[in-house]
């Protein structure tokens, strides 16, 4: 009687490991951080963390999903070949590193971050960055005008730049317009 109670303990004991491990082996992989939006000067570095849970068993993609989706790693392994990019992986914190040096105009976009459960089902956070730029005055912008005093004339400016340029108008050597204005 003493070996069935025995017995009946040990497999007790095996059938909750068995049930513990099936129940942690369910869970759903999540993402629990990614890297809020960057705003990067051209020549500079950004980096993006990407913090996963319960996905040891998951394939972890970066991407970049602007109109053509770029896949930048798997894994631990980077697959652009571009130097500039660089990824590291932090076991203690599950947190996946992509690190761009050298930012270039192009490299603005929307980065993924990816768990790829099945081939339908993928958990996915995203982190958009934005790289500066120097504004630029259109070449359609209004050269010169010639007017009669007292005439409507309009003029008009185009500008491009990130963050979007304000445009303001002066009179040569910074002279008050007759609106009383310095706009």
């Amino acid at each position: 009687m003493r070996r069935l109670s025995i017995l009946n303990c040990v497999w007790s004991s095996l059938l909750l490991v068995v049930i513990i491990h099936q129940t942690r082996a369910q869970r759903t992989p999540t993402i629990s951080y990614i890297t809020q939006e960057q705003i990067k000067d051209i020549g500079g570095t950004v980096e993006f963390d990407c913090s996963v849970q319960y996905a040891k068993e998951y394939n972890v993609l970066f991407l970049k999903t602007d109109s053509d989706p770029v896949f930048l790693s798997t894994g631990s392994t980077l697959v652009i070949k571009d130097s500039r990019f660089s990824l590291r992986y932090d076991p203690n914190s599950s947190t996946y590193k992509l690190q761009i040096k050298d930012i270039q105009e192009t490299d603005a976009g929307t980065y993924t971050c990816q768990v790829v459960i099945s081939v339908v089902h993928k958990v996915s956070a995203n982190v958009k960055l934005s790289v500066r730029r120097p504004p630029v005055i259109s070449d359609n912008s209004t050269q010169s005008v010639v007017a009669s005093e007292g005439s409507e004339v309009q003029m008009e400016c185009y500008a491009s730049g990130y963050p979007t340029p304000t445009i303001t108008w002066r009179r040569e050597n910074n002279a008050i317009l007759p609106t009383g204005k310095f706009r």
